[in-house]
């Protein structure tokens, strides 16, 4: 009986020395990854703490004076070409770098309205063209000229990815709103007073 609560003991001391060195080397390898930096202090740039590497990290992007940023606003007609050919109008409107709006896609005969969005930076164009309705998507990498686009696109569908070129021009540019004539609203006392026919004054009849 004594043996066996000896080799009982053994078995309990060998476990909790086995436990606290694993805990040990976790501390020490923990310790290694993040190269004793504080948790708690998180860099405003990248969103990580302060000693954290920045291989791979995505910075905010850093905008370089004199690229400028190509006018895209307008109605486009682009020619589509990869197995089959299509055309798009789209009628573009721009906010700084954002572009977006709507048009119709007319493939096979069948015409389809369609949303965009995109990017321009310099005279490179990032749109994204979806067929309303769909899960179809096309994706463009245009270079802006004066009143003309060209580039190439990628074609998704369930199932399928298609690439091809596209090429188009500006239609017309995109037109100002027209400015809105205020008029001042009439009051009922107004109205009323415009209705009455003015008074004619007359002299006193003496006797």
């Amino acid at each position: 009986m004594g043996f066996k609560c000896l080799l009982i003991a053994l078995a309990l001391a060998s476990c909790i020395c086995i436990t606290a060195l694993a805990e040990d080397v976790a501390k020490e390898d923990i310790k290694q990854s993040f190269q004793d930096e504080s948790l708690f202090t998180i860099r405003k740039d990248t969103g990580m703490s302060a000693n954290a590497v920045d291989t791979g990290v995505r910075t905010p992007v850093v905008v370089v004076k004199g690229i400028g940023i190509a006018a895209v606003a307008g109605s486009w007609g682009l020619t589509l070409n990869d197995v089959d050919s299509s055309y798009v109008k789209l009628d573009l409107n721009q906010t700084a770098d954002a572009v977006f709006g709507s048009g119709v896609l007319t493939t096979r005969g069948i015409s389809i309205p369609v949303s965009a969005g995109g990017t321009v930076i310099g005279n490179r164009l990032a749109l994204f063209v979806v067929p309303i309705g769909s899960q179809n998507m096309y994706r463009f990498s245009m270079t802006i000229t004066s009143g003309s686009m060209n580039g190439d696109y990628v074609f998704t569908a369930p199932g399928v990815t298609q690439p091809g070129v596209a090429f188009g021009s500006l239609l017309a540019p995109m037109s100002s709103a027209p400015a809105v004539q205020q008029t001042v609203p009439q009051t009922a006392a107004t109205t009323a007073a415009a209705a009455q026919p003015a008074a004619t004054a007359t002299a006193p009849v003496t006797p």
